[in-house]
């Protein structure tokens, strides 16, 4: 990855919106992205599109992307989509696929007011503020799940009836330097114990807790649709509802931030389409499992010189620990439905 230049980005941003003249007053890189790195901009506009003074976020492909990532100019476009549709979510502006800016393909959005740290552990929301907020959650990822997809879209996406979710994972064992017992003992489990297929709709991907952004108490933003793919919806749920995702507000099942049955509430109020709610235990274990793959997978990128972080290094630190969530999971769901 190429170091992100002020003056490359000036003249870049310069020549895509008409300017006289822009100047870049901060960059920053941030934290976080499972494929992506990214950077918060401040610029300022003499005259053209985005005249006076912009912050911008700029996100690129690493690297070493992950699979399935759909990449820079899918996420672009299905953005772009869903801000259409009165989505929650960043307004995409200038797409670059030739690696000028950062070496790698990358693109341009407005920055969303909002926090994604820590929403559960928040001193500063009481009980009626996680209510309202976890039912906020609930609305947008019913309304995402009803969403009907047009032909044109479709391109964007990997159907999941492709390879199945277990056969993805099977997969990304495969490709590991090294054997993990426990996980492809889980994965036999979960072909074993296959919940009946229903229908499919569009997924967000990483649906949770650190991809949604808080201001005033109140959603207000959706980030990171780098692995949106068509799939089971409880697949979006088990991800959010994940004890992974809880940053130890264990009591709160929805993505550690409010009651499940409230999002399942708001959930089905937006989305006619009917939900059995008896699979989400099954889910969960589904999602603990990916995130195990993932946390290995990161450690291992870790040592790749191009892509030594003290964050992934630690994350691969995690898999083991998620193993030993996946064996309680499920011992509590075997011992549920006995």
């Amino acid at each position: 990855m190429h170091e992100l230049k002020a003056e490359t980005l000036a003249n870049w941003l310069t020549e895509k919106t008409n300017a006289i003249k822009t100047e870049i007053t901060s960059i920053s890189q941030l934290n976080g992205g499972a494929s992506m790195y990214t950077w918060e901009i401040t610029a300022s506009f003499e005259g053209g599109l985005l005249e006076g003074t912009s912050r911008l976020i700029l996100r690129s492909q690493s690297d070493t992307p992950l699979l399935p990532s759909i990449g820079i100019d899918c996420e672009f476009q299905l953005l772009k989509f869903l801000k259409s549709k009165k989505f929650q979510v960043p307004k995409p502006v200038y797409l670059d696929m030739s690696g000028l800016l950062t070496g790698n393909p990358a693109f341009i959005m407005q920055k969303t007011i909002g926090s994604s740290k820590f929403i559960g552990a928040d001193s500063k929301l009481n009980i009626l503020d996680r209510k309202q907020l976890t039912r906020d959650i609930g609305h947008q990822l019913g309304k995402l799940h009803k969403l009907k997809i047009p032909s044109n879209q479709l391109r964007l996406f990997k159907k999941a009836g492709e390879q199945s979710l277990i056969d993805r994972f099977y997969t990304q064992l495969d490709l590991l330097p090294y054997s993990l017992p426990v996980i492809e003992w889980a994965l036999r489990w979960l072909e074993k114990n296959r919940p009946v297929k229903r229908s499919q709709s569009l997924c967000h991907g990483d649906f949770r807790n650190g991809n949604l952004l808080i201001h005033r108490k109140r959603l207000t933003g959706i980030i990171d649709w780098e692995f949106a793919h068509i799939g089971n919806p409880l697949e979006d749920i088990g991800w959010f509802c994940a004890r992974c995702w809880r940053f130890g507000n264990d009591k709160e099942e929805a993505g550690g931030i409010g009651h499940l049955s409230d999002f399942m509430e708001s959930y089905e109020i937006t989305n006619p389409r009917k939900v059995n709610w008896v699979e989400l235990p099954y889910w969960n274990i589904v999602a603990t499992v990916k995130w195990a793959l993932i946390a290995h997978r990161q450690g291992l990128r870790d040592s790749w010189n191009s892509a030594r972080k003290l964050e992934l290094a630690l994350t691969g630190f995690k898999g083991v620990q998620l193993e030993h969530e996946i064996l309680k999971l499920i011992k509590n769901h075997e011992r549920v439905k006995i």
